[in-house]
């Protein structure tokens, strides 16, 4: 199969945007970039009031002259607290390759997001494949492989 032209398969990446899913791709230069903000809420507890903003970005660089793709995920968490002990902050930063699948509940007063204000829990759920599998599924169906690492070589 012969591999569909850089400035061709860039040109598509918007298609894959669909108003169902909770994440979208763009285009940086000749890099593809998949966001998610997967939380921002700030629950008001009678005692305490915490906040949790997590974002997630998926980086996939484009090698025109292999026609492959590589990956790189980029994870920001940011959990604040204020109670009677005082402000409880936590902030935290992944970068490298990850796999990850996640559901979070948490319990709580009267919980403000990016709806509104209401006394549901903040319920959200997270899953890398989710925003891999049709971004790389349109890549290798357009002729790009994704670039074998040391291990993925070694296991091939």
């Amino acid at each position: 199969m012969t591999a569909t032209p850089l400035a061709e398969l860039l040109a598509g990446v918007p298609s894959l945007n669909r108003p169902d899913q909770p994440f979208t791709y763009s285009v940086e230069g000749q890099t593809i970039v998949g966001t998610w903000d997967i939380v921002k809420a700030t629950s008001l507890y009678p005692t305490e009031v915490t906040h949790i903003d997590r974002d997630y970005r998926l980086e996939v660089e484009l090698d025109e002259g292999e026609h492959q793709f590589d990956v790189e995920d980029e994870e920001h968490t940011t959990r604040a607290s204020l109670d009677g002990d005082g402000l409880h902050a936590e902030k935290s930063l992944f970068k490298g390759k990850e796999k990850k699948k996640e559901f979070s509940f948490e319990f709580g007063g009267v919980n403000k997001t990016e709806e509104g204000i209401g006394v549901a829990p903040v319920v959200y759920s997270f899953d890398t494949d989710k925003i891999k599998q049709p971004l790389f599924g349109y890549l290798e169906q357009h002729g790009w492989e994704r670039k074998k690492g040391f291990f993925r070589r070694l296991f091939s």
